[in-house]
């Protein structure tokens, strides 16, 4: 079992990677510009009946689901935030580049593996593609809904545990290890996070994403700063040969990569 101090040391390489990969996760990472739409229209059925305070965004990234939000609420104050100081600079830039700059809006350095729970001071908490990045989601989204008002709302997407089953067979087939981070199982956050004072409603989706080969999806989980192993298991470079040639092989034409995401919306009743 990982303690505290291991998780911030993985906190700091997930900061770390993503801040390398700033400049071109606005281009590269259109899973996750999808699915930023998809929680936005999500959101409008809400939006008459937030209550007033601020939001807050959990892990704002270059801001896909930032600049729909001011979007959507160009007078409600919106503080946004992220474990990676060159994201939050990268947000901020291209919301500036977007005129969608104003003075609601804030930025701020967070990690909610860390976050001090201030109940009731914020309207909504709204994060797409951060909690799988948490140390413990389901926990990590049990402490920002305890931030929210009475009748305000917590938001958030993810990548659920059904993802990169391809990836999963091609591994079990060849008897190689599979490497790829554990995803949050929907079924216990929601039960865990229906255990606090909050009504969950949650809707899943597949989407799917085509690569030339095999290699270029790993090469694009590094592109867009998503290749860091929570558990510290990687293959060998060998390894890795066998299942993308195992791989390409067997699957001819374009290899596309299952994500299965997961919407969760929890109402403070």
């Amino acid at each position: 079992m990982k303690t505290t101090s291991d998780y911030s040391i993985i906190t700091t390489q997930i900061a770390d990677s993503f801040s390398k990969a700033a400049e071109q996760y606005h281009t590269k990472a259109t899973i996750q510009k999808k699915v930023a739409n998809g929680l936005i229209s999500s959101l409008r059925p809400w939006k008459e009946i937030l209550p007033p305070g601020p939001f807050l965004e959990v892990g704002c990234g270059t801001g896909f689901l930032s600049e729909l939000l001011i979007q959507e609420f160009p007078t409600r104050e919106i503080i946004l935030t992220d474990v990676s100081q060159e994201l939050l600079d990268s947000c901020k830039k291209n919301l500036e580049e977007a005129g969608l700059l104003n003075d609601n809006i804030s930025f701020k350095l967070l990690d909610v593996n860390e976050i001090e729970v201030v109940p009731d001071s914020h309207a909504m908490v709204i994060s797409n593609f951060a909690a799988h990045w948490f140390k413990d989601t389901a926990i990590g989204l049990e402490r920002l809904a305890e931030t929210i008002v009475y009748g305000g709302l917590l938001l958030c997407s993810f990548p659920g545990n059904h993802s990169f089953e391809e990836w999963y067979e091609h591994c079990l087939e060849l008897g190689l290890p599979y490497t790829a981070n554990t995803l949050p199982d929907v079924e216990e956050v929601v039960i865990k996070l229906s255990m606090s004072k909050v009504q969950v409603d949650y809707y899943e989706n597949d989407l799917f994403q085509e690569f030339d080969s095999s290699l270029d999806f790993f090469k694009h989980l590094k592109e867009v700063g998503s290749n860091v192993s929570k558990t510290g298991r990687s293959l060998s470079a060998k390894q890795l040969r066998l299942l993308t040639d195992f791989w390409d092989r067997k699957i001819e034409g374009p290899k596309k990569v299952k994500w299965h995401i997961v919407y969760i919306a929890a109402k403070k009743e």
